[in-house]
């Protein structure tokens, strides 16, 4: 009996420009960071009269489950039906998938549609950071970690066009629709500069002073701010233009290492994500008093929220933590580190 056993390490995203500007084919910027979701996959074949099951560990959920193929197989029917459903708009995209466990049942069903995964015995264990839920494509890093791992435990060859492409349909069924940007920028690791339908741009990786705030976990999911913000603002509506305006000052500053104006460009692109109402009223407090203080820039990273008060992570770029305005606002703040090598995976013994 051969066992397999691979362990995969994928970071998370921050969208430096162009949240919800990317799905209505407007360029962004989007930089792995180093705070890694971690897959680990173990492969055994099974022995006479043994039944092929799936053993699903999600530590950070506290969540095990262990399914025969014929059921897990049966789940990712019923999510593509619930799919279905939403697009035709009898169902919000929260009914899509009902529980943790769904996302991966929801990967292994398309892995299986388009390539075949081998009968036996898996053992899957996902777990990583605290900050689920937050902006930092979670999903996509779930997603990748397990396409990574399967394309090596079925002895693929690794082809970036397929994994991403089939990474986009799978965030859809957890977001509505997926721009792509997330599992790219994952996959790849470093900056991108990304537009749907245009082959994506690597940017070079300055060292730069900039924090990562946690707000809290928004009240709706991020498919649901998506949906809220495109019933809103149609793709035809001149904000896009100016979102796509305002990335191209960014990643201009950027590469010219102009603190400045990258500075300025954070400042409008959180003028224009407020004007989506999507920057909670309390978050919004928070960064007009931050952008008091002389080289302070600060704006919402991830979907972030049109109710409650919380709305995901901030990116800060500011000479040193504002740790002590973080505190007054019960915010937790940490350094951010740009992840240059993207998703790696490895057989382990």
């Amino acid at each position: 009996m051969t066992l397999m056993k691979t362990i995969c390490k994928a970071p998370a995203k921050l969208i430096l420009s162009g949240e919800h500007a990317v799905v209505n084919h407007a360029p962004a910027i989007s930089m792995a960071i180093d705070l890694p979701t971690f897959c680990e996959m173990q492969f055994t074949p099974l022995s006479a009269g043994q039944v092929p099951f799936v053993e699903i560990d999600l530590v950070d959920c506290s969540q095990k489950h262990a399914l025969p193929f014929s059921v897990w197989q049966k789940m990712g029917i019923n999510i593509e039906s619930r799919f279905q459903l939403f697009e035709l708009g009898v169902s919000t995209i929260r009914s899509v998938l009902k529980l943790p466990v769904d996302l991966v049942i929801s990967t292994l069903h398309h892995y299986h549609q388009n390539f075949g995964v081998k009968p036996g015995h898996w053992q899957i264990k996902i777990y990583g950071h605290s900050m689920l839920g937050k902006g930092l494509g979670s999903s996509a890093s779930v997603i990748v970690g397990l396409l990574h791992s399967l394309f090596l435990h079925h002895g693929q060859k690794l082809n970036a066009l397929e994994l991403l492409a089939l990474a986009k349909t799978i965030e859809a069924r957890q977001h509505g629709k997926s721009s792509g940007i997330d599992p790219a920028t994952i996959f790849h690791g470093g900056l991108l500069h990304y537009q749907t339908d245009h082959p994506f741009q690597p940017l070079e990786a300055h060292s730069f002073s900039g924090w990562l705030i946690d707000t809290g976990t928004p009240e709706p999911t991020t498919g649901q701010v998506v949906n809220f913000v495109r019933n809103q603002f149609p793709q035809s509506h001149p904000i896009w233009k100016r979102f796509a305006q305002t990335t191209e000052a960014i990643e201009s500053a950027w590469q010219d290492q102009n603190s400045e104006l990258l500075r300025a460009g954070i400042r409008d692109n959180e003028s224009l994500l407020e004007e989506l109402q999507v920057v909670p009223e309390k978050v919004q407090h928070f960064i007009h008093e931050l952008q008091q203080t002389p080289n302070h820039a600060a704006k919402i990273c991830g979907a972030g929220s049109h109710k409650g008060t919380q709305g995901g992570v901030l990116l800060c770029l500011s000479p040193a933590a504002p740790l002590a305005l973080c505190k007054r606002y019960g915010y937790n703040c940490i350094a951010i580190n740009i992840s240059e090598k993207g998703s790696q995976c490895e057989m382990v013994e």
